[in-house]
């Protein structure tokens, strides 16, 4: 154990042989209670980030904390197929290669995805292990392998039998660059600078459409590009600025050639703009909202290449032009036309793609949707009824708005890899679902009188194939033990931006086909920024990497650091990387520790095995009851997902009470010291060993101890761990009176180890006076006893400093206050401050030097019982 710890020395070696040993492996058991954690599947494509710290570490820790009690604990492991994550990846290779998916065939590429997936898919999964995550690598699923696609298969078809599955042509979000719908999780709000055109639609007929002198209504917009494919003007209802247009017509500029009704709808905002808003249901979420309830046309002007299109309306000369082409060719036709009223900066958030960076075109599309709002009903009601809960609790309330606004869900995708649908169309495009191509053949044969039939090219959302993970990845459809054993599992640990994306699906998917909810409790991990709460990116450079924290300070300590800076009420983590300094620090003091418990000269006894309550010292009962307390706290913070509180409670015991107090009290010889030493401090390290599993187990097998592995230890059993209240109260006012004679010592200067005299009562026993004595560096000195008790006589516990070093103090203070009374006189007799200042002034500066003659008289008698000339 020569020189401080050293992490890289331990960590992967420990982790080898955990992984070689079956540890983090569990089969169903049920004789024990199950403890079953879903980690939610990282992209194949992903590389570990600061996230995952607050994210992941916390359900290895609960794992390693249930599995010590007893319980059946699993934490379930996979990745996700990421099918447009995968696909940007692999056409921008292709690209660079001279060729394209197309090129390359369906077939091909597919080939080639799952080549690319198999490659790359493990650099997570090892990442994860650096970082000391223990899931059950044996049970690892993939969301493209054979049994997960037979489940997602299944799930499609008894949907679509159902009546919850349809083909229709709604609002979606498409991607210019992918060429494909996206998930509003896959979007990215950026804020950027544009204008604010103020726009002019002339009324359609001179004379009866006008109102007073009005020559038409002005409308804000940022997307001019989109006036080709208005259908309607709308106007708030209580708006007396429009009241006597609702129902009139204008044209639409600049060709000036269709008519458009002004029409009232409660959603419009009239402190925006102009108060009137502009209607184009094909190319916005809220205008197709307003084109349902007002059943207006929905023609569309931008095609999925983002260009604009005269496919449905008469575009004139911009058919075919670029967006951002058609934006500035239709401002400069509106403002020859004299109908550009205004044009102004403006700042606003628009939505990029994550994979392709092109910008986000609301779409009407052709897709195949799941009807929502019947399997909202019950996970509505599972929320409601307490059978799902939240933790912290307000995230309940974004669940549950989400659920009673609930939209129906794009589920199909325009790339390659994925599920593809299972779906098939005949010649007259009649649609067969079927799950596998030979039972669509006998549908079609059956109903449609032909064996003709294409497959659907789209595959399925991402998000699908996650909305089953719960059961899915335990063998569903098949009836496995783990199905049996392990659903539902007992918390989800997640994000809060993907409560609606992902969480509530779940709960959906899982009471249609389970019967019951996919877990307990769903922990709302905080979101990571740096120290001055910002997002974390590449453009600001402020982006850090979980791993050089490990390649610095040790998984332990970014652990142990993540977890401090966790609050259980909190919404983010300002993350400094000085915690994760400090874990350092608190490890070479575990490493120090251990290392004189270990240079005893008696050695260490059996690790649970303490000494007679007789030969307990007041020290010994001390550290006990307080390891008695933290053990309770650590278990209560546990239980409850307060992290944080779980950290700096083992924090503050390991380093402040054992190692600074009682460890300083053990230096004075007694009988008990070694076995109280060995338990307490085995205890501490299975205590640590959920946050900080490295170190806990190197130094746990340094020690007296039972088993193979700290990871096959109990938890530490509160009934095992003896209580003495009062005597831990008389070391606590022990305490109080070695913090006095520190206080004292830095009041006069004096160094942690320069001697001093120390006055005790009589009867203060002679133990706690020599531990004491121990941690002032002082000697004792009897004087008259105090009171009835212990926690008297550790109360008139004083102590003396040496006579020339008080003396020395004493002539300084005199000097600064025979400054401070001069300077104070001189000012109160200049007549001119005095009768020009504000009499609360001048009060106050008398006030000071009467404190100062006060302190001057206190000091002069003190120097007088020294017998020390003034």
């Amino acid at each position: 154990m020569a020189g401080p710890y050293d992490p890289h020395a331990v960590e992967s070696r420990l982790y080898e042989r955990w992984r070689s040993a079956g540890y983090f492996h569990e089969e169903p058991d049920p004789a024990r209670p199950p403890f079953v954690v879903c980690m939610p599947p990282p992209n194949v494509t992903a590389r570990a980030h600061l996230g995952h710290g607050s994210t992941y570490t916390p359900m290895d820790v609960l794992t390693r904390y249930h599995r010590m009690r007893g319980e059946n604990a699993e934490w379930l492991p996979g990745t996700d197929h990421a099918a447009i994550a995968t696909e940007a990846v692999l056409v921008r290779q292709l690209k660079d290669k001279g060729t394209s998916r197309d090129a390359l065939g369906r077939e091909k590429y597919t080939e080639l995805a799952w080549q690319w997936s198999r490659e790359t898919g493990g650099a997570i999964n090892e990442q994860f292990a650096r970082l000391g995550f223990g899931p059950d690598w044996e049970r690892a699923r993939f969301t493209m392998d054979p049994g997960m696609s037979a489940a997602v298969t299944k799930v499609f078809v008894e949907l679509y039998r159902a009546g919850l599955i349809y083909r229709g042509k709604r609002l979606i979000n498409w991607d210019p660059g992918s060429q494909s719908t996206v998930s509003d999780a896959e979007i990215e709000h950026v804020e950027r600078e544009t204008f604010l055109w103020r726009v002019r639609y002339p009324f359609a007929a001179s004379g009866s459409a006008r109102a007073g002198d009005q020559q038409g209504i002005d409308v804000a917009t940022t997307r001019p590009e989109t006036i080709l494919a208005d259908v309607a003007i709308a106007v708030h209802p209580n708006d007396e600025r429009y009241g006597n247009l609702v129902g009139k017509t204008v044209l639409v500029p600049p060709l000036l050639k269709r008519e458009i009704p002004i029409i009232a709808d409660r959603n419009v905002e009239p402190e925006f703009g102009t108060g009137a808003v502009k209607v184009t249901p094909a190319h916005d979420v809220n205008d197709y909202e307003i084109g349902i309830r007002h059943e207006l046309a929905m023609p569309a002007v931008i095609d999925a290449a983002a260009c604009i299109t005269g496919s449905e309306l008469d575009v004139g000369r911009f058919a075919g032009m670029r967006i951002v082409e058609a934006r500035a060719a239709i401002v400069a036709d509106i403002e020859r036309a004299g109908l550009l009223v205004a044009k102004a900066p403006y700042r606003h958030s628009v939505g990029i793609s994550e994979r392709s960076g092109a910008v986000i075109e609301p779409m009407l599309s052709l897709q195949w949707f799941v009807n929502m709002k019947p399997l909202a009903q019950g996970a509505l009601a599972a929320y409601h009824d307490g059978r799902l809960r939240f933790v912290p609790q307000r995230y309940g309330r974004t669940y549950e708005q989400w659920l009673e606004n609930i939209r129906d869900w794009n589920i199909s995708r325009q790339i390659w890899w994925g599920h593809q649908l299972p779906v098939w169309y005949a010649p007259d495009d009649s649609v067969v679902v079927a799950h596998t191509e030979e039972e669509a053949r006998g549908i079609a044969r059956g109903t449609l009188g032909t064996e003709q039939l294409r497959r659907d090219p789209d595959t399925l959302d991402t998000w699908f194939s996650s909305a089953l993970w719960p059961f899915s990845i335990l063998g569903w459809p098949q009836k496995t033990p783990e199905l049996e054993h392990w659903y539902p599992s007992q918390v989800l640990i997640t994000g809060w931006e993907i409560i609606f994306l992902w969480v509530a699906r779940m709960v959906m998917l899982g009471l249609r086909f389970m019967g019951q909810i996919p877990f307990r409790d769903v922990f709302i991990a905080p979101l990571v920024f740096d120290a001055q709460g910002r997002k974390m990116s590449k453009s600001l450079g402020n982006a850090i990497d979980p791993l050089e924290m490990v390649e610095r300070y040790g998984a332990d300590a970014f652990r142990m650091g993540m977890m401090r800076q966790m609050r259980l009420e909190g919404q983010e983590v300002r993350f400094h990387e000085k915690r994760c300094e400090e874990a350092r620090n608190f490890n070479n003091k575990i490493w120090n520790a251990t290392r004189y418990m270990l240079g005893l000269s008696e050695g260490l006894p059996h690790a649970m095995s303490l000494p007679a309550a007789s030969k307990l010292s007041i020290a010994d009962k001390w550290i006990l009851t307080r390891l008695h307390d933290t053990v309770a706290a650590v278990s209560r913070a546990f239980d409850e997902y307060d992290f944080g509180a779980a950290a700096e409670t083992i924090y503050a015991f390991v380093w402040y009470e054992f190692c600074d107090w009682y460890l300083e009290a053990s230096k004075t010889e007694n009988d008990s010291r070694a076995g109280v030493l060995s338990f307490v401090w085995n205890n501490a390290m299975r205590l640590l060993h959920p946050i900080e599993p490295f170190i806990s187990e190197e130094v746990w097998m340094m020690l007296p101890h039972d088993g193979p592995s700290i990871m096959t230890a109990n938890w530490p059993d509160l009934a095992e761990i003896p209580v003495d209240r009062q005597a831990a109260a008389d070391f606590e006012a022990l305490r109080s009176a070695v913090e006095r004679i520190r206080n004292l010592k830095a009041d006069m200067k004096m160094g942690p180890r320069a001697p001093i005299d120390i006055l005790t009562p009589q009867n203060l026993p002679d133990f706690p006076a020599q531990i004491l004595a121990g941690y002032v560096a002082g000697t004792v000195e009897r004087v008259q006893a105090t009171g009835a008790s212990f926690s008297d006589a550790a109360a008139a516990v004083t102590a003396r400093a040496p006579r020339e070093l008080v003396i020395l103090r004493r002539r300084r203070e005199l000097e600064r206050l025979v400054t401070d009374i001069e300077r104070a006189r001189r000012k109160l007799s200049d007549a001119g401050f005095v009768e020009k200042a504000p009499q609360g002034v001048v009060s106050k500066e008398r006030e000071k030097l009467a404190g100062f003659e006060r302190e001057l008289e206190r000091i002069k008698a003190s120097m007088e019982e020294l017998e020390e000339p003034v």
